[in-house]
């Protein structure tokens, strides 16, 4: 019996299942939906429930917060000093630009400036979960997380 257990653990270590979750968050909010495993899809559906909530917020705590989340820490990056040594202008903001969408700088705006605007008068059920079938590979069942319009 699962008493008092409220979260899956996926089959993985608690970093590697930290690491999953956090670039499934980022793919959803990037794209705005994701394909994956059911038990995925339901804990991943947890997280985003709760960024879109706090970012709705629009404050300067709440960015921090999700920043803490989709980037891992709260603070900004350093410059790759060694990958901008030689380079043009040019070459280096787009070394810069690339680096920040790795690691999910931008995500924080547009989870702040795109999606969080379209939610300001729900009350939450900002996504929708559907079934689409097993996977052919191994009969896992997958889902669809989407945002709801």
């Amino acid at each position: 019996m699962r008493h008092k257990v409220d979260r899956r653990k996926l089959g993985l270590p608690s970093d590697q299942r930290r690491a999953l979750l956090t670039n499934l968050a980022r793919q959803f909010i990037r794209h705005g939906y994701v394909r994956t495993t059911l038990g995925r899809a339901k804990e991943l559906q947890r997280i985003v429930e709760k960024l879109i909530t706090t970012a709705k917020e629009d404050s300067l705590a709440a960015r921090r917060q999700t920043r803490k989340i989709l980037v891992g820490h709260s603070s900004s990056t350093p410059k790759p000093t060694k990958a901008l040594l030689g380079k043009s202008d040019i070459e280096k903001l787009q070394i810069l630009q690339d680096r920040s969408l790795i690691n999910g700088e931008d995500l924080v705006k547009h989870l702040f400036d795109h999606v969080a605007p379209r939610f300001r008068d729900r009350n939450g059920g900002y996504t929708r979960l559907t079934k689409t079938g097993v996977r052919r590979g191994d009969a896992a069942v997958t889902a669809v997380l989407e945002l709801v319009d």
